[in-house]
């Protein structure tokens, strides 16, 4: 639908898959965004907070997901680790647009708010092994955030690149490669189409027996 067929027009949008769990709903939405759009990454937007109240938000790609929470990769001496070390509360964003199959344009957004836990080596070096080349050089050559000398990285790169062809270097796992887990507490969907005004499904976590409660909120 054009715009201008639009704009005589109005409704309301609505959530129909309520289900118990959270990321079940999480996962159904991942999976349609993932058949709609299928070269689009599984990115989200990862805002944390510094001991000194200062908020940083960033891309970052989602290695996997569970009933439990949401894990991302990343180096040890970033400045989003130094945050969460010091301040565990964290947010994800997740925004997808695609065309559905009766050729409507489609809105959803998904926002996480919880803990993040550092994780044990053993539950995420799986991530780490199905990494393409590129990925494992960067996690040998980068200092992720730190000044560089363009010129001597792309020296050490070329040296490390080689050495690999050679069959002298397999690119173990460095120890700053390291594995985070967001434990949601709350998370909320948002859902819109065409002219439909948007429906959003709020759930929070009742801590006290780890259950889900749910209701509609206005957009």
């Amino acid at each position: 639908m054009t715009s201008k067929e639009g704009l005589g027009l109005s409704d309301l949008a609505k959530i129909e898959e309520v289900v118990d769990h959270p990321v079940e709903l999480f996962r159904i939405w991942h999976d349609d965004a993932r058949r709609f759009n299928p070269r689009a990454p599984v990115a989200c937007c990862l805002a944390t907070t510094s001991k000194d109240c200062k908020v940083s938000a960033r891309n970052v790609v989602l290695r996997e997901f569970d009933k439990d929470g949401f894990v991302i990769v990343t180096d040890s001496r970033s400045k989003k680790v130094d945050n969460l070390e010091n301040v565990p509360y964290a947010a994800m964003c997740f925004l997808w647009f695609y065309i559905n199959e009766q050729e409507q344009e489609v809105t959803k957004q998904v926002k996480i708010e919880g803990i993040m836990k550092k994780l044990e080596k053993e539950s995420y070096k799986h991530l780490y092994d199905r990494e393409p080349l590129y990925c494992k050089i960067r996690s040998h050559v980068c200092n992720q955030g730190r000044d560089v000398n363009w010129e001597e990285l792309k020296q050490r790169h070329d040296e490390v690149l080689d050495s690999t062809r050679k069959g002298e270097n397999d690119l173990p796992m460095p120890d700053h490669f390291v594995g985070y887990k967001l434990f949601p507490t709350m998370m909320e969907f948002y859902f819109a189409r065409d002219y439909l005004i948007g429906d959003r499904i709020l759930y929070q976590k009742n801590t006290s027996n780890d259950s889900w409660e749910n209701h509609h909120i206005a957009a």
